[in-house]
């Protein structure tokens, strides 16, 4: 029992080591499908080759359990070394590579040599343990062959907690290189453990079993590795083991496009997937049974062939039972759990039993070769041999065969097919006359299924499921779609799904939208002011730009309007070449960017590129797709923005587009934070009414209408930002929410998003389950067109307030409306004319495009008996009616909040943080700086908590109107992170 639960925890490293070390090597090589495949066919193909070497040597050596336990170890200790290998790894590849990234294939080929390099020696180690363990059992016990699937199973159901804890417990509360270090210890653990048990038995002895009898009655000849009963068993699981891993890439693909291709679900996923084999196995290894080794085959191949087929042909009502279980669950964090359940039980249904009568396979023919030869351990190491080579050559095969070529559905099927036909040769061998019979009928049916129904597939799975509305649940919303949706392109790539739609607008014009494995990320008119405010923005402050990097071309337009500008060079990179294909489809609106001969484009990652290649930009455009989207984080750390940093000319400018559709304000703190912590210079920009865009650089830039002036006299730019309504130099600032004075400041101290750390890929699929049709609206308290509007420039405010409604109207309409929906409902109060008591809030609130309307005021309840609050009303009417007199208001403020006592912010009805906002600004742009600071510590003393004090507080360290030393200790590691540069 000891020994099984060694083998339990040794299951579980193993997974954890496997996923963490594919993320290592995906931050080293970049997230392409081709450097993605090395990484697995090595990983894979070093298990096989120490299934086959510890195979032969298991049934040779005296102590094979002492030998697993000297395994465990190994592995251990190189899990302890992997750091410094990684680090050793990355700075070869960075120093040979950089001569090889206009050569894809022998740049692959590094990628692969060193892929060996760092992934060969354990992973040989790896596939060392299970021979080892059946050769002890062979010696120790009887029914070895029956105990070693058990033993398979255990390592099996270990691999699922290892996936589990990787997944969901030990990367998002401790990262990467600790829980590396915690896997390792418990390797080490294991083999001492196991050692120590080796030692204190001899061999031949059993623990809590009777020794084995030798094998009287097998034939000499059946100790041969190549009888022809072994020899079909080898072809069998290698059959299995090839369609099985085959399967669990289509049904995670299939299932990402209907759940979101979050690193959640996919954890989800494989989780579903093992634990199938797992359970499977231990079917297989109860003692109970006795499994007929034809006839069982013969169910297993032909129960997963008939279930592939029902998954397929029932697609749609897989997708309306998903959507209707969903519908009964909160957007809540409580409810985002119940949903993760639900993702666990469709995915086992789906993939799970399937897994579970192809895994079962190759335990039941460890069970049938132990009853014809003495020399187990090398038997079952052949086993697994030829188990993993089928599983190498059927993801192979089907990431880059069926799947390009057949699609996704296409895929299924064939793999169903396969498997029918297996079985019908399978029963055909063994005369197995009425299963041969049931194959061909099921093969027949195979078929019929295989030749309809190509069109609705394609449109349930590109529909993008995971982001429909849990409320408005109806079985005929995805048929309804069919109406007003035209498919123009669809491809199942290795490494995405990939469609372009074309729908019709309410104005009549069709609209055409970029899906990424079922998620929107660029259209023709839906995205426009994003997509081009991304390249203009950056491009407006360095008109002169000769050098352009951008990632992530979607429908190009990003990268086509930069050339608008007298632009060089400008450097493409996306690692998904069907995104590339579909590019095309937006020609007449991306200026033909994919084969201007200015354009260079490589089908590599963005951090591959940077990090090969020393040429230096002007400008680094950054379009990922969407945060929650597994792999995608990595382009948001700390140490991508820094490699981009390195790759700036002084002064280069990086323009990074985030969302704050479906997330909560903390994650929108944690990129802006992390942003900001390599780019100590930075502005922010409210694109569109989910959408912002960060400019950075390592210095402050001219960010003003006389600047953009120079690029208005290039006719494309003109003509780009004028379909965005912005017609003139100062409209572009309307779109500024912070400047340089003040974005800095937005975020609050805290955690970063690190490639060891990737926080973001956590947070990010919780924030879009639990704010689905939400936004994070925190920006608002930020926004100096609106609330911060002393913070600005004054030659900003002025330049602002000379915008009218109509331009204003024009600028925020349709989806390019304001991420500050404080804002938008003040423009369209003022366009409808619409102003009643209820509009008043609105009028109350500072807003640069006030033009000739009166602030409006309202008297707190509680200033109607409390005589301070009364002078500090009045003083704040003095501050915005009373230009001349604003210096004695600010001092009363001071002198106000000085002289309060007894002041608690939960019980006074008012808050004193407001005031002393309100006078410290107003001390700023006055030139009161002394004033300034007295009011805002003050007011720090009065409600410690306050985030807009800490605001002004790093924003009057930075200037040097404050030094950390005189902040109130309590707030201090609130305030100066940031601050500091």
């Amino acid at each position: 029992m000891t020994v099984l639960l060694l083998f339990f925890c040794s299951g579980a490293t193993a997974l954890v080591y496997e996923v963490l070390w594919s993320k290592y090597l995906s931050l080293l090589f970049g997230s392409t499908v081709h450097a993605q495949s090395v990484v697995l066919a090595v990983f894979m193909g070093g298990m096989a080759l120490g299934n086959r070497l510890f195979g032969g040597f298991a049934d040779r050596t005296r102590k094979p359990l002492a030998a697993y336990g000297y395994i465990e170890l190994a592995i251990g200790i190189y899990a302890f070394l992997f750091q410094g290998l990684y680090k050793l790894a990355d700075g070869i590849f960075v120093s040979v590579g950089s001569s090889l990234l206009e050569q894809t294939g022998l740049l692959l080929l590094l990628k692969a040599l060193l892929s060996v390099g760092l992934l060969l020696g354990p992973t040989i180690l790896m596939g060392g343990t299970l021979p080892m363990i059946a050769a002890w059992l062979q010696k120790s016990s009887v029914e070895a062959g029956r105990r070693s699937a058990l033993f398979y199973a255990i390592n099996s159901l270990g691999a699922v907690f290892g996936a589990w804890m990787a997944g969901f417990i030990l990367v998002p509360s401790i990262g990467m290189p600790p829980t590396i270090t915690a896997a390792a210890v418990v390797n080490v653990l294991v083999g001492l453990t196991a050692i120590n048990i080796a030692r204190r038995h001899q061999i031949g002895v059993a623990q809590d079993m009777q020794p084995a009898e030798p094998t009287q009655t097998a034939p000499a000849a059946s100790s041969d590795p190549g009888g022809s009963l072994f020899r079909w068993g080898c072809v069998l699981v290698a059959l299995t083991g090839g369609v099985s891993m085959s399967l669990e890439v289509l049904a995670s693909r299939c299932l990402s496009l209907i759940f979101g291709a979050s690193l959640q679900a996919f954890s989800i996923m494989l989780m579903a997937f093992i634990l199938g084999i797992g359970l499977g196995s231990v079917a297989i290894a109860s003692p109970r049974r006795q499994w007929p080794k034809d006839i069982a085959t013969v169910i297993l191949v032909l129960a997963a062939a008939v279930w592939i087929g029902l998954l397929v042909y029932n697609i749609e009502n897989l997708v309306e039972l998903y959507r209707y279980a969903r519908s009964g669950l909160s957007r809540s964090p409580v409810g985002y759990r119940y949903h993760q359940f639900l993702l666990s039980a469709i995915s086992i249904i789906v993939l799970g039993l399937p897994a579970a009568a192809l895994g079962s396979v190759l335990p039941l023919w460890i069970r049938v070769v132990s009853e014809t030869s003495v020399l187990l351990g090398d038997r079952v190491g052949r086993l697994l041999t030829w188990n993993t080579l089928g599983a190498v050559v059927g993801v192979t095969l089907t990431g880059f065969v069926l799947m390009p070529n057949i699609g996704l559905r296409g895929s299924f099927m064939a793999l169903a097919l396969v498997l029918s036909c297996a079985a019908v040769v399978i029963a055909t061998v063994a005369m197995k006359r009425v299963a041969a019979l049931a194959g061909m009928a099921i093969t027949s049916l195979l078929v019929l299924v295989t030749a309809t129904g190509s069109e609705g597939w394609r449109h349930v799975l590109s529909s993008g499921i995971f982001r429909l509305p849990n409320e408005a649940f109806s079985p005929e919303a995805l048929r309804e779609r069919r109406k007003f949706v035209r498919i123009l392109f669809y491809e199942d790539a290795p490494d995405a799904t990939v469609s372009v739609e074309s729908i019709r607008m309410p104005d009549g014009r069709d609209d055409l939208v970029l899906r990424i494995n079922g998620k929107p990320d660029a259209s023709a008119y839906g995205d426009r002011s994003t997509e081009l405010l991304l390249g203009q923005l950056p491009l407006l402050a360095k008109p002169e730009s000769k050098d352009v990097f951008c990632f992530g071309i979607g429908s190009g337009i990003t990268a086509g309007t930069a050339l608008g500008y007298p632009v060089e060079r400008l450097v493409v990179a996306d690692n998904c070449e069907p995104v590339l294909r579909a590019a095309r489809l937006f020609e007449p609106w991306n200026r033909g960017v994919l084969t201007n001969s200015r354009t260079r484009i490589y089908h590599e990652d963005a951090r591959t590129v940077l990090k090969l290649s020393s040429k230096k930009y002007d400008v680094v455009m950054a379009a990922p797709s969407n945060p929650w989207m597994a792999g995608i984080g990595s382009v948001f750390s700390r140490e991508f923005y820094q490699l981009v940093a390195s790759r700036l000319k002084p002064g280069g400018i990086m323009a990074q587009w985030f969302q704050i559709y479906e997330m909560d304000d903390d994650t929108v703190q944690l990129v802006l934070r992390t942003f900001a912590s390599v780019f100590p210079v930075m502005e922010i920009w409210d694109v569109a009414g989910g959408d912002i865009i960060m400019l950075g650089s390592d210095r402050s830039w001219r960010s003003d209408p006389e600047v953009y002036r120079h690029a208005f006299a290039f006719e494309w730019v003109r003509n780009d930002l004028a379909s965005i309504g912005l017609t003139t130099p100062v409209t572009v600032l309307t779109r500024q929410l912070a400047s340089q004075r003040t974005a800095f400041a937005v975020p609050p101290p805290g955690r970063y998003q690190r490639d060891s750390y990737p926080i973001l890929e956590y947070v990010a699929p919780r924030a879009l389950y639990v704010y689905h049709a939400q936004r994070a609206l925190g920006l608002q308290r930020f926004d100096e067109r609106t609330v911060q509007m002393e913070l600005a420039p004054p030659e900003k405010n002025r330049a602002l307030a000379t915008v009218d409604i109509g331009t204003l109207n024009r600028i925020f309409a349709g989806q390019s409306q304001s991420v500050n929906p404080s804002l938008q409902a003040y423009i369209e109060m003022l366009v409808e004319g619409n102003i009643g008591p209820r509009q008043f809030p609105l009028l109350a609130m500072p807003c640069v495009f006030r033009g000739t309307n009166d602030p409006v005021f309202f008297m707190p309840d509680a200033a109607r008996t409390n005589q301070i609050l009364r002078a500090l009303f009045t003083a704040e009417a003095v501050l915005k009616t009373n230009p001349t007199n604003q210096l004695e208001a600010v001092e009363s403020i001071r002198n106000l909040l000085g002289g309060l006592t007894d002041y608690s912010a939960r019980s006074a009805g008012w808050s004193a943080a407001y005031y002393a906002a309100l006078g410290a600004k107003a001390a700023l742009q006055l030139g009161a700086n002394e004033h300034a600071k007295t009011i805002l510590l003050r007011g720090l003393q009065l409600e410690p908590d306050s985030a807009e004090l800490h605001y002004l507080a790093r924003i009057m360290v930075r200037e040097g109107v404050l030094q950390p030393t005189e902040l109130p200790e309590s707030v201090v590691k609130r305030v100066i992170a940031t601050a500091r540069k």
